[in-house]
């Protein structure tokens, strides 16, 4: 028997009602907000990755799929969505500043656990640029707004991390202090010592949590212009009656982020989302100086901290006639109202068993011209007006 490859998942059923309520609100929510949405391609050069992530980052050194095309092109399926936004915007929109939201499918080699998954969904929405501190405050303001309508009592955790030249110099004391109490760190720590030492400040190990929490803060090294900027954006959500946290062991850990970052956790401390400034990272890309500021979320993580969404149909249509089944479809069709159908030509009694078991208000019976409401057992004569006083 063939099986799935490990670390995927089929999203069905429940699942996916989840997904889709999900991906319908974030795409009519930030549609309204002007977002436009765009699908960049599963596939990228692995370049675009080495460069923004960093090369010495854990999700290029580990947790990339690579492979290389008949021509010898060295692709990956990509990892995240804030470079590939970065490419397109360089290529066709350079000298503007747009709004961009997508919706997708991202790829990391990890091991499969709840919440991970090594084909899994995010949805994000980027400000790229001429963007400042508004662009900031609007991306963590519309980002409040989705995720409280799902997540009612959603956290939000700000920080600045300054410049790159700022967590340059943290990231060497940082260095040493680890060094100092490396036999106290866990062995995934020691790992990340060397090559990607913020990482080590996103460790959930029990192992790790004293030393992370006695660590020199990022906020001593902040320069005077990013700690401006940070009090402008707080100044803002404090207008905008937006409660937040200020976490000052907040440094999210890809090398492309400056200045503001933040994440959306629920009640039970699981993260579902987070994001920051990007100034350099068109630069770092050699694309150009624009700027830009994100947000992503995980989608299934979303998914497990949400109820089944309410979704049925209010009508069936039960028949054992293709011609009345079509009559009846068509006037429905006409009018703009959905219906389930039976899928085949089943006994009656199978399509009424089916309807109760959709949940479905009112069955209408083509062979009877009826129309039943199956919460107070009543029948009356179908007609179309009847739909229409519902």
């Amino acid at each position: 028997m063939i099986e799935q490859v490990k670390g995927t998942q089929n999203i069905s059923n429940d699942d996916s009602l989840k997904y889709l309520y999900i991906q319908s609100l974030f795409l009519n929510k930030f549609g309204d907000y002007g977002y436009k949405y765009i699908q960049t391609p599963l596939l990228e050069y692995k370049e675009l990755f080495d460069k923004s992530i960093g090369e010495s980052s854990e999700i290029v050194t580990k947790q990339m799929y690579e492979l290389t095309d008949k021509g010898g092109r060295e692709l990956v399926l990509r990892p995240e969505g804030t470079s590939s936004i970065v490419r397109y915007h360089s290529e066709f929109n350079k000298d503007t500043t747009n709004k961009y939201s997508y919706f997708g499918s991202m790829f990391r080699y990890e091991n499969p656990q709840k919440n991970r998954y090594r084909e899994f969904n995010q949805a994000g929405v980027e400000i790229v640029g001429l963007i400042d501190e508004y662009s900031d405050f609007q991306i963590i303001n519309d980002s409040y707004n989705f995720i409280n309508e799902l997540i009612p009592d959603t956290k939000l955790k700000v920080n600045t991390i300054g410049s790159i030249s700022d967590r340059e110099k943290y990231v060497k004391v940082l260095y040493d202090y680890f060094i100092n109490n490396k036999d106290k760190l866990s062995q995934e720590s020691i790992e990340k010592l060397e090559n990607n030492t913020l990482r080590i400040l996103d460790s959930n190990n029990t192992d790790d949590l004293e030393i992370i929490k006695s660590a020199p803060k990022i906020n001593d090294f902040i320069n005077a212009k990013s700690q401006k900027s940070f009090s402008l954006i707080l100044n803002n959500l404090n207008s905008a009656e937006i409660s937040y946290e200020i976490d000052e062991s907040l440094v999210r850990g890809l090398d492309y982020y400056n200045d503001l970052t933040f994440e959306f956790a629920t009640s039970n401390n699981v993260v579902i989302g987070g994001g920051g400034r990007y100034d350099n990272l068109a630069e770092i890309l050699s694309l150009g100086k624009f700027k830009g500021v994100g947000v992503a979320f995980g989608v299934e993580r979303i998914m497990n901290n949400i109820s089944i969404p309410e979704n049925y149909t209010k009508y069936y249509l039960l028949g054992t006639d293709v011609k009345n089944l079509t009559k009846y479809s068509k006037m429905l069709d006409q009018h703009n109202i959905n219906y389930n159908k039976p899928a085949r030509l089943s006994k009656a009694n199978s399509q009424f068993k089916e309807a109760k078991k959709q949940n479905v208000m009112y069955l209408i019976n083509t062979d009877e011209d009826t129309i039943k409401n199956l919460i107070t057992n009543e029948t009356e004569d179908f007609s179309i007006e009847v739909i229409l006083e519902h």
